[in-house]
């Protein structure tokens, strides 16, 4: 199994409401997407600059095919 991997989204990036992350896995040495690659236990940490506590949501998780798959 590989190690974990922190990956740093830029600083101060505003996000509003209908916006989605996604994660994409490439191979180191040809940049090309790696679709075997499996995402579990991912968590993004936020910070909040607007709107009440309870505007934060989170899923439906979907699995989206890539246009390789």
């Amino acid at each position: 199994m590989a190690a974990p991997v922190n990956a740093r989204m830029p600083p101060e990036l505003d996000l509003s409401g209908g916006y989605t992350v996604r994660f994409t896995a490439l191979d180191p040495t040809t940049g090309a997407v790696d679709t075997s690659v499996k995402v579990s236990n991912a968590s993004l940490f936020v910070v909040q600059v607007s709107g009440a506590a309870d505007d934060l949501s989170s899923g439906p998780f979907l699995f989206v095919a890539g246009p390789a798959a």
